[in-house]
Formats: structure tokens, sequence, C-alpha cells
């Protein structure tokens, strides 16, 4: 499947989406919520062929992770660096379930979202 295709999909997903449950919007419902319902238009789209997962935190049999490098300050002149690990849940994910091989899509939705927190969301995926 290549990114047009999934493109295509994405959008007629959110077609159906705004046309049934803008309501949800309105009623300022949280996030997951909203990702659920989405993820349930994507399922309804991909069929049996791919997994659509909501807040799911594994890879393999594994947990899903993430390896940030941390800059400390330890001194005046010096600093050391550190990885931190942290489990990652994203929002949608569509994929494999049990296979360590590449998501098809990653989808990480905010309702609001400073520019900031956007930017560490695309480093942690």
């Amino acid at each position: 499947m290549d990114k047009n295709e999934i493109k295509n999909i994405l959008n007629i997903a959110k077609q159906r989406f705004l046309e049934n449950d803008a309501f949800l919007f309105v009623a300022e419902a949280n996030e997951r919520s909203i990702t659920h319902k989405f993820a349930e238009y994507l399922r309804d789209i991909f069929g049996c062929n791919w997994h659509i997962d909501c807040e799911y935190n594994r890879y393999g049999t594994g947990s899903k992770k993430i390896i940030e490098e941390i800059e400390q300050i330890v001194g005046k002149d010096t600093t050391t660096s550190e990885t931190k690990t942290k489990t990652v849940f994203p929002d949608i994910i569509i994929h494999k379930r049990g296979q360590n091989g590449p998501n098809l899509l990653v989808i990480e939705a905010k309702k609001d979202a400073t520019e900031t927190e956007r930017r560490k969301d695309k480093k942690n995926y």
C-alpha cells in the first residue's frame, strides 16, 4: 500500500467521521473517545487485513518503547548524556499484531496542542 492510498483512506475516514460524529467535538469529548470512533471508520475501510488499535503499547510480544537521549548539566562547563526509555501508547496504530515489522501508520491525535508538543510527538514516532 503506498502513501497516496493511505491518504485516500484517511480522507474517506475523516469525511465519514465528520458526517456522523462531529458532535464529539461540539460535546468536547475526550481525545480517546474521538480517536476510538475514528479508528472504527478506519477499520471499516481496511477490513481485516490490518489490525487497527487505540492506545496499543506492544511491539511484537514486548512493550513498545522509545529511547531518548537526555542531556544533563553536571557542572558549570560539563554535561553528560544519558538515555531514558519510555513506553509509547500511540492513539491509533495500523499494524500487524505480534510482529516486529514496520507499522503501516501511527496516528497521534491532539485536540489542542502547542507547537512544542507537536514536535515532541513527531520525534517520538
